[in-house]
């Protein structure tokens, strides 16, 4: 279950840029207004640490992720990842923090028994990669729509926790602390834009789901749980969207 759910992000994620330019005027002889350019980003800048975030799902794609093993799709609220780019040229470091609310789930255990459960992602701490950052209207920038973008290389890491499981209709008392023995480790790796305006970017990621532990009050659910879900293959996708850049206010700044 490629799932990420939780508070983190969950994962993963990402680049970005800040908006500072203007639209040009018509000019004198009444020409017509040439069309909006791409938004430059201070010199200042380029060398230091830029604030960003991110919508992780939005109405198009919200964020989903299909356990293999039930063939089954667990959906997540909008959720945000908020970091920091090292720079804006060449190769840089990325870091950052993935949020992903929780989230209730029903698929059918069995191939006939229908279960439902709280899926919750839990960060395992900070998300990290590189992003390499293009600058032109020539470059692949074109193909999200912007003159400065980024290929993206970011891995975050989860525990998946479960809780509220009821197995037709009855409660599966799997106590408070079951989650993944270890953190699933997703990788995503996307073409991002960093300048507004931003379309939103579609990402797809495989993953595994680790083994569960801690599960059961009164006796132990984890290899259960672990049988059920556990595995290879599972897969998220989400669509990613430029919500903020630098340290400047609000809309298009992430300062408060």
């Amino acid at each position: 279950m490629s799932v990420l759910t939780g508070r983190v992000p969950r994962a993963f994620l990402l680049p970005v840029m800040l908006g500072l330019g203007a639209l040009s005027l018509a000019s004198a002889s009444a020409e017509p207004a040439p069309a909006p350019q791409a938004e430059a980003v201070p010199e200042q800048l380029i060398a230091a640490g830029l604030p960003f975030g991110f919508y992780v799902g939005d109405e198009q794609q919200p964020t989903t992720s299909r356990v293999a093993k039930l063939g089954s799709d667990i959906t997540f609220p909008q959720g945000r990842f908020d970091g920091a780019l090292q720079g804006l040229s060449g190769k840089v470091p990325i870091t950052g923090k993935l949020a992903i609310p929780v989230t209730s789930s029903y698929f059918v255990s069995f191939r006939f028994m229908p279960a439902t459960g709280t899926v919750e992602l839990i960060p395992d701490g900070d998300a990290t990669g590189t992003v390499e950052v293009k600058t032109g209207p020539t470059t692949n920038c074109k193909a999200v729509g912007t003159n400065l973008c980024g290929d993206s290389d970011v891995t975050s890491k989860v525990f998946i926790k479960l809780s509220n499981v009821k197995v037709d209709g009855r409660t599966l008392d799997v106590g408070p602390d079951c989650r993944t023995a270890q953190s699933a480790v997703v990788n995503i790796k996307a073409l991002i834009p960093l300048g507004f305006p931003a379309p939103s970017v579609r990402t797809t990621s495989t993953f595994s789901t680790p083994g569960f532990t801690g599960c059961g009050v009164r006796e132990d659910l984890s290899p259960l749980l672990t049988g059920l879900v556990s595995g290879p293959g599972n897969t998220l996708v989400t669509n990613l969207k430029l919500r903020c850049v630098g340290s400047g206010p609000p809309p298009k700044g992430c300062g408060s």
